[in-house]
């Protein structure tokens, strides 16, 4: 079973579960029976929840440490082992309300992954999987997880922010750091520190995890794993295949090919 992502999530459940995939502008949710995931870093920040039984996380250098409950900032690389059982994966853009409203909420730190005891995340997930309520429902469900209220700001440099703007609104398009720097009025050197300082991960590399996004939003609209990688400014699907193992540990193609809901 060890080449196999998927699996039935629990003995007494009589029906293989398939995983689910739901997409917002600044939201992701990702929850399904999952194996395991090979070392691999995101370029968000993503709350794991496992739903009846805890998963195992190792990072580069550590030891497999079993959660119920973590936030896993961006560029933290780690290994992921839930042997089958279902895994709910919220994954936070950093310069939206989301993240500013699970700072509030929750003390992390945003360079290791944070053990975190919240019943509420758990009977959330638990009743989504269960329930199997309408993706509005469950963006409304998510909100009162995030206590979403009155509009809430990113708190980061406003040149950054701009920049991440930027690179959101069309990541297939060709930017270097010398033009954003420029368009931000920094030079090439500040705008690189500045950046991985309010990211944690390198411009680089949010792009990549930026285009990533726009390839799985492509493929909800056509079912062609190359055509997306090229619109989201890949060279090939190779390339994209690469890319999308090493942010989220396991071929996309053993993630859509199981897919029972897909909704943006």
């Amino acid at each position: 079973m060890k080449n196999k992502l998927y699996k039935v999530a629990n003995s007494d459940q009589q029906y293989g579960f398939r995983p689910n995939l739901f997409m917002w502008p600044n939201r992701t949710l990702f929850f399904g029976p999952v194996q395991q995931l090979k070392l691999h870093s995101m370029g968000s920040v993503a709350i794991n929840v496992g739903l009846y039984q805890p998963f195992f996380m190792k990072t580069a250098n550590g030891h497999d440490i079993p959660y119920r409950c973590a936030i896993i900032p961006a560029g933290c690389k780690h290994e992921l082992n839930a042997y089958g059982n279902i895994v709910a994966s919220l994954i936070l853009e950093r310069n939206s309300a989301d993240f500013v409203n699970l700072k509030k909420q929750f003390s992390f730190h945003e360079s290791i992954v944070t053990d975190i005891t919240s019943p509420q995340w758990i009977t959330t997930f638990c009743k989504i999987y269960e329930e199997k309520p309408t993706k509005i429902e469950i963006e409304q469900l998510i909100n009162k997880l995030l206590h979403m209220g009155q509009e809430t700001k990113a708190n980061m440099d406003p040149r950054i922010d701009r920049v991440m703007t930027i690179i959101q609104s069309d990541p297939s398009r060709t930017m270097n750091q010398e033009d954003l720097a420029a368009t931000v009025n920094l030079s090439s050197s500040r705008f690189r520190h500045l950046f991985q300082e309010q990211t944690d991960v390198r411009f680089r590399s949010y792009r990549m995890w930026q285009r990533i996004i726009s390839a799985m939003n492509t493929l909800h609209k056509v079912d062609n794993l190359t055509y997306a990688a090229m619109e989201a400014g890949f060279t090939d699907s190779a390339h994209f295949n690469r890319c999308f193992q090493s942010s989220l540990g396991v071929n996309p193609s053993l993630v859509f090919r199981n897919l029972d809901r897909f909704e943006i």
